[in-house]
């Protein structure tokens, strides 16, 4: 989703102030920064706002939701018009959204709707562009949330310069002193069709989960009844379902297919205690107080294995398990494996060892990020490389400014344009 918003900005599209600035940014220390920028708040002093010290981050955050509930079109502080356009280019391998294309067909978000939305094109417009009745205060589920982002382009004017179904196989320094930072070569998912292009500038935007974690055991990926990817309880005729994991997805997929009649074996690393008490903390969402009631013991309940790990999978349907009383084999008919993903940062190896923060949330999701300026949000390692989103320094991994970093992104590049003459 941070390269749909960087898209956004890199196409023309720019904030001003509407109105007062936002109680939340009414600091004394923040506010003139703000108020300085009304006309164009991309022009803020970036670097004068992270030496308050206030993250340009959070700044444009509270920009966008000064308050957690949606309040009306008529009370965002952003308002939008779209000026000068930069040569720009996306690549993705997969349609506007990101990893919510493959996000469980009825999975809710954790947060919000509009929390999840792009400011210059807000939920509750694109509600009312498609004659829905919602509420942007509601939880969303996948198939609304994906087709806001596939509406996305079009309504912002970016189809044009997006290549999807392409994926970026190389990058490596430009080799010129005088020339562009980058060389690229990206390649076409269908054919396998190359070009090659170069660039002054790259925004690394390949979401948190672009490399599948492994188990690393016997049969992992030999066994038919093994699936990597949940998406629906009818996927799975058997009777017999293990999930493995312990993480929201392995969360949504056990409770799916237990209350779709399947008998769910529940395996997790963790210690029972770390996971209810997640699951006592997320008691405001509908599908944590179901697991919260199918655990409290139900009739039928979910067969809950914590520190327990796979040691194999073999033949027949059977699984190895490995707790704290010894070895035991189940037999299954499927088999779930939703242990999470992380970054693939394989494409800028060129550059060396890379320095990398460990971020995580209270809530297990954990993401190696690329250490950044933080004013800019430009790679400390790599000049001209900006990782967005979720892969950035200290993003704090919240959807409610999964985007924000985009802000200071585009202004610095464009700022570095205008340097140049």
């Amino acid at each position: 989703m941070a390269g749909l918003g960087a898209a956004s900005l890199l196409a023309g599209w720019r904030p001003r102030l509407e109105g007062a600035v936002p109680e939340p940014l009414g600091h004394p220390s923040l506010a003139p920064f703000v108020e300085a920028a009304r006309d164009d708040l991309m022009s803020m002093d970036m670097r004068g706002v992270s030496e308050i010290p206030v993250s340009p981050y959070d700044t444009f955050r509270l920009l966008h939701h000064p308050q957690r509930d949606y309040k009306g079109l008529e009370n965002y502080p952003m308002r939008w018009e779209r000026r000068q356009e930069m040569d720009w280019a996306l690549f993705t391998d997969v349609p506007p959204g990101g990893l919510w294309n493959g996000v469980p067909r009825n999975q809710l978000t954790l947060s919000p709707a509009h929390w999840m939305e792009l400011s210059a094109y807000p939920l509750a417009q694109f509600y009312a562009d498609q004659g829905k009745d919602q509420d942007p205060n509601d939880l969303i589920i996948k198939q609304d949330l994906v087709a806001y982002y596939h509406a996305v382009p079009e309504k912002l004017g970016l189809a044009s310069r997006m290549n999807e179904g392409w994926t970026v196989s190389s990058i490596t320094p430009g080799g010129s002193e005088d020339g562009p930072l980058f060389h690229l070569i990206a390649t076409r998912v269908s054919d396998g069709v190359t070009k090659e292009l170069s660039a002054n500038f790259v925004i690394y935007a390949v979401g948190p989960r672009t490399i599948k974690r492994r188990l690393d055991v016997p049969g992992e990926f030999d066994q038919p009844y093994i699936s990597r990817h949940y998406d629906h309880w009818d996927d799975y005729p058997g009777q017999r379902v293990m999930v493995v994991g312990g993480g929201r997805s392995a969360d949504w997929a056990a409770t799916e297919l237990h209350d779709a009649g399947r008998d769910v074996t529940y395996v997790m690393r963790q210690p029972d205690e770390r996971h209810l008490r997640l699951i006592g903390n997320s008691q405001h969402l509908p599908y944590y107080i179901r697991l919260q009631s199918i655990l409290d013991g139900e009739s039928r309940s979910i067969d809950a294995r914590y520190e327990t790990t796979v040691k194999s999978f073999e033949d027949g349907g059977r699984v190895v398990l490995q707790g704290d009383s010894g070895e035991d084999v189940v037999e299954v008919d499927h088999v779930i494996i939703e242990i999470g993903a992380q970054p693939d940062y394989e494409l800028l190896k060129p550059w060396g060892e890379l320095s990398l923060f460990e971020g995580r949330d209270d809530y297990r999701l954990q993401v190696p990020q690329l250490k950044v300026h933080d004013h800019s949000f430009e790679s400390i390692d790599i000049p001209g490389l900006y990782p967005a989103g979720y892969l950035a320094e200290n993003l704090g991994i919240s959807v409610l400014g999964m985007h924000a970093t985009c802000f200071p992104i585009v202004a610095d590049i464009e700022r570095k344009i205008a340097s140049r003459g």
